[in-house]
């Protein structure tokens, strides 16, 4: 009995594996039709009896994928107009999944790709300053391996970027600050896809590799020097919006971005 027990309860969980594999799928295909402007802010989303009978999901998996688009900001539902696109600065735009479908949708616009090297240069810098006075051996190991991967990965391959996002996950964590720990997923998506954006379509990539950068910006925090930290994580995240494809149409001198 115990063993049919122990099967059934595998058997269900291997379901709910299999529905939230499916709501997910369903929730990224919305999310980067919207990310793409297919289905345009204020326009409503597929009608649930329509797209039920074309795809065959279920009414369920509909309507778990609409709810997390909604919990992303990207969806608002009202008693008349039913579920519609929301405005775009409602959106959780740091949020991983949406900065991946901005990415994966093709080009995002400018002042997208602008916004996040202007966040990452408010918050890096003087997290690495924070983890110059902070640091602990433990931090100390995972910029050695994040390091130790970037200098024998080439950069062409995704083992390369995640070594990447993983040398800037070790600068939020070894901060050591909660509440900014909590914006590690949203900004190390944010390395990861402008980090592959910026040479995707470079005609030979090898040029400029960066991790000397990187190990410079180690070297200040492993010698707990937080003036050098903070100038050299700045200097890394500047050259990275340079080195960007199509850096001319930013004007860095505009006041505002337009949404």
């Amino acid at each position: 009995m115990a063993e049919k027990t122990d099967e059934a309860v595998a058997l269900v969980e291997a379901m709910r594996t299999q529905d939230k594999r499916k709501n997910e799928s369903i929730a990224d295909w919305l999310g980067r039709q919207i990310v793409a402007g297919k289905i345009a802010m204020g326009e409503p989303v597929p009608k649930e009896m329509v797209f039920l009978a074309e795809t065959g999901i279920s009414r369920g998996a509909y309507r778990e994928a609409l709810r997390r688009l909604a919990g992303k900001g990207m969806l608002v539902t009202r008693t008349r107009s039913g579920t519609r696109v929301a405005p775009r600065e409602k959106w959780s735009l740091l949020d991983p999944d949406v900065v991946r479908w901005s990415f994966e949708s093709g080009a995002p616009p400018d002042w997208y790709i602008r916004a996040l090297y202007e966040m990452r240069a408010m918050i890096e810098p003087p997290a690495a300053a924070f983890a110059a006075e902070r640091r602990t051996e433990a931090d100390l190991a995972a910029f050695r391996r994040a390091l130790h991967d970037m200098r024998t990965c080439d950069m062409t391959e995704s083992a390369w970027h995640n070594a990447d996002a993983s040398f800037h996950r070790a600068i939020l964590t070894s901060s050591q600050n909660p509440v900014l720990g909590a914006l590690e997923a949203g900004i190390c998506a944010a390395v990861a896809h402008t980090t592959a954006f910026r040479y995707r379509d470079m005609p030979n990539p090898h040029t400029r590799n960066p991790v000397e950068e990187h190990a410079a910006v180690f070297a200040r925090i492993e010698a707990r020097d937080p003036a050098g930290a903070r100038r050299l994580m700045t200097e890394l995240v500047d050259t990275a919006l340079l080195d960007s494809r199509g850096t001319t149409v930013f004007d860095l001198g505009l006041p505002t971005l337009k949404v």
